[in-house]
Formats: structure tokens, sequence, C-alpha cells
């Protein structure tokens, strides 16, 4: 083992993309522990964050403040967090509310004033006792009308301004106020996990396929091969949307569309080794000592066929995350409640062209790295399992 990790590790870029691809791997294995939240979990995210760029913090409502001032003793004076209301009596049947606050206030509305009342700078609502200010942050002139400030008590109703937390998020946040990170995190952990059973399940099928049509030969190899030729003749993607638009959206679902894309290339490369070894000696040894068509094959056979196959599977789990990646961005993949990789870069799409480039950017660079990362590794197996390939 020492020494094949040391001869792969003579190149360096693949010693690199295996690294990466590791990584990728730790990231869908442990996503829960390694991402800052749940991206997923309606209570972790709020729509005050969305669209959020790089490296903001996230922001806590401020609430709502509610206070009663009177002008009894001519002035009054409420304090909420960071804001302070003041009410001060300039002259008879005359009012002025200034407030003060660290940042940006919400709508401010007074209640409670007298019908004939009015409010310089703000709007009556048609039907209650209500003034809007346009602007929380001017002073605002009250005049009183008939009745007199030494009697008067208003409501003042204002949207404290938000602060900032602790919690960053390093890559922004999307148009749902999720956190960039974290739905990168869970989507590569959809998206390998879902690459990788698929491929596995496509080279157990297609190693059995290319088995049975080696040992039994004639009318099943025939029948075998030309059902690879047909499935090889239809595009892959065309292949995943029927088999989605029949079977419907789900994991189950797209891992049955990527076991029938894939089976192909496994029972293939599975028969041209076999039809080989069934020439060797030793399986006619194995015959000749009257074992099972099935011992032979799983013990003798198949772990021949093995290095080709292994290689074939590196390569085919990044083709396989390609292809959800692509039917998840169509829309057909996986449902909304467990978003992949493509769904995020279907989710930043639109917002390509409003400088709002990290909802899509960000993933796209995420499956781009575990894609070619995989494929390196492929190629530097193939190398090491073919000498005549080796440098």
């Amino acid at each position: 083992m020492t020494g094949f990790l040391k001869e792969f590790a003579e190149s360096r870029m693949a010693a690199a993309c295996l690294a990466l691809s590791l990584l990728f791997a730790a990231c869908a294995l442990f996503a829960p522990f390694i991402a800052p939240m749940n991206p997923y979990d309606l209570r972790a995210f709020s729509l005050d964050d969305a669209r959020l760029p790089p490296g903001s913090r996230q922001v806590e409502k401020g609430g709502l403040f509610r206070a009663t001032l009177s002008a009894r003793e001519g002035a009054a004076e409420e304090s909420e967090g960071a804001a302070t209301f003041r009410l001060v009596e300039e002259a008879p049947g005359r009012l002025l509310l200034t407030v003060e606050t660290e940042g940006t206030l919400g709508a401010l509305r007074i209640l409670g004033l007298p019908r004939d009342a009015s409010v310089e700078g703000a709007r009556r609502h048609p039907i209650r006792s209500e003034w809007t200010l346009a602007d929380p942050t001017a002073p605002a002139a009250i005049e009183t009308g008939a009745m007199t400030p030494a009697v008067l008590n208003l409501t003042v109703e204002a949207e404290l301004p938000a602060t900032a937390t602790d919690t960053r998020f390093a890559l922004g946040t999307d148009s749902y106020g999720r956190d960039m990170l974290s739905a990168i995190i869970y989507g590569i952990r959809i998206s390998f996990i879902v690459g990788a059973i698929g491929a596995v399940g496509s080279m157990a099928v297609g190693s059995a396929l290319g088995l049975a049509a080696a040992w039994f030969g004639g009318r099943v190899d025939a029948a075998i091969m030309r059902l690879a030729d047909f499935q090889l003749s239809i595009p892959s993607l065309m292949v995943g949307l029927l088999t989605l638009t029949i079977l419907g959206k789900g994991v189950d679902k797209i891992l049955i569309a990527i076991i029938l894309i894939q089976w192909t290339v496994f029972a293939r490369t599975t028969r041209s080794v076999a039809l080989a070894e069934l020439r060797s000696d030793y399986v006619d040894a194995a015959r000749g000592l009257r074992l099972s068509a099935v011992r032979i094959n799983l013990r003798h056979i198949l772990p021949n066929c093995l290095p080709p196959l292994l290689v074939i599977l590196t390569i085919n789990i990044a083709s396989a995350i390609t292809l959800e990646a692509s039917l998840s961005f169509l829309g057909v993949g996986l449902p909304l409640t467990q978003p992949s990789l493509g769904m995020l870069i279907a989710n930043g799409y639109e917002y390509m062209f409003s400088n709002l480039y990290w909802i899509a950017i960000f993933p796209g660079i995420a499956l781009m790295l575990m894609v070619v990362s995989i494929n390196v590794v492929g190629d530097r197996l193939r190398d090491m399992f073919n000498p005549q390939l080796k440098r």
C-alpha cells in the first residue's frame, strides 16, 4: 500500500487532486458538523439577510418599540436600545418629536392624536388615528389643535434599527438569506453521495451483465451487447430526462437514472476482460474441479476485471455528479428540500447579471473543482494500472 501511494504521489497534480477529493468526501460525510448552519432549516435563516455580499455579518432585527410620551411637564423622553425619543413643547398647541439613533430606523408611527391634529412630514391613515413619518430621523412638528399639550398623551411606535451579530457569512447569502458556505457544503454532500452511490450501482449492474455475456455467449451475449449499443446511441441527458419524467423527482429516482445511463461502460469493459480470462488455464482448472459458474465468475474472473473497472468507476463518479447537477439545474433532479450544487447554480443564475455573482459562481466553482479533481485521480489510476501508459 505504501508503494502504491508513493507511486501515485509521483504526480504532484494527482496528489493534490486526491487531497481535494478527500476534502470533498469529508464534506459529504461530516456536513452537519462542518457547516456553520443548516441551510435547509427554516429557523436558521431570515429574508433580512438575503443577498448579502461575502464577508457580511448576520443582521438581527431590532424589534418593535412602543412607548407613551406625555407632555404634562412640557417635555418627555424615552429610550430603547440605540434609539432615544424626545417630545418637547415648542409653543402652545405645538410639539416637536425628535429621534436620535445610531442605526437606520424603520417605520415610525404616532398614535393617539386628536382628530383635528396634524403632523408635518407625515401621512395620516385613512381610517385610524395614526400618522406615519416619511423620514423617521427628521424632527416632526405636531400641531395638537384644540387639545392643549398639558393634557396630551401620545403613543410612539417604531421599528428599531437592526444590529449586526458575530455570525459572518464568508461566501455571502443567497436570495433566501441562506449562508452560501453552508449551502455549498450540503450541496457537495448530496452531489457526492448521489454520484458515488450511482456509479457503484452502475458498476454492480454492468459487471454482472458483462460476466453473464462473456460466460454464456451466443444469444445472451448478443442480446446484452445490442442493448448496450442501443443505450449508448441515446444522449445521456435525454435518458435522464425521460427517466425522471416517468418516475418523478427524488434521490432514488436519480440513482435509477444514473444506473440506466452508466451500466453500459462497465458491461462492455467486463465482457472484454472476462473473454480473455475465460481462455486462461486457471479457469479450465476450476471447471475441472466442477466449481459452480457463480463461484468461478465471482472469485476468479471478477477480481482480474477489477483494475480497469476501478479506473472507470472513478471517472464515472465525476460523470454521475455532472449528470445529477445538470438534471437538478433543469429542475427535474432532486426536490427543493434536498438541493444539490446544480440547484444552487440554477437559483443564482437569475442574478448573474445583477452584480450578485456569488450566488451562482461559488457553487459552480465547487462543482468544477470536484469534477476535475476526481477525473485527474481517475487518469492517474489508469496510468498506474496500464503499464503501456506509465511514463
